[in-house]
């Protein structure tokens, strides 16, 4: 064998041995997107459920909130009268003017009456 024969026999191992090493990236990268696909099929069916059940909560939310306030419209109103009224005095109370005490003068003592009379 001359040195050109063996230069052809290494350049075809080399190109073997790079075309082996293609295909199993590609055999890797295949399998890795099957499973990177079925994560996203996967994904998408769990938003369906999700936003299925959100809007089945927010229907029933609804239902239940018209239903309270349908119910508690008079206890509202009255805790509005009983707040109202509440608010009404503070604010009458707060306005006020302040009263000033008078300051009260003790009797004289005797002592102080001696001392004025001397």
């Amino acid at each position: 064998m001359n040195f050109q024969e063996k230069v052809i026999e290494a350049s075809a191992q080399l190109r073997e041995r790079a075309a082996v090493l293609a295909s199993v990236a590609i055999d890797r990268a295949r399998q890795r997107a099957d499973l990177a696909a079925k994560r996203v099929e996967g994904f998408r069916q769990s938003l369906v459920v999700l936003n299925d059940a959100g809007k089945q909560l927010n229907k029933v939310a609804r239902l239940h909130a018209g239903r309270f306030v349908k119910q508690n419209s008079p206890l509202v109103a009255a805790v509005r009268k009983d707040v109202s009224a509440l608010a009404r005095t503070t604010f009458a109370t707060l306005t006020r003017a302040p009263q000033v005490k008078k300051p009260v003068r003790k009797a004289a003592t005797s002592r102080k009456r001696a001392r004025k009379a001397a």
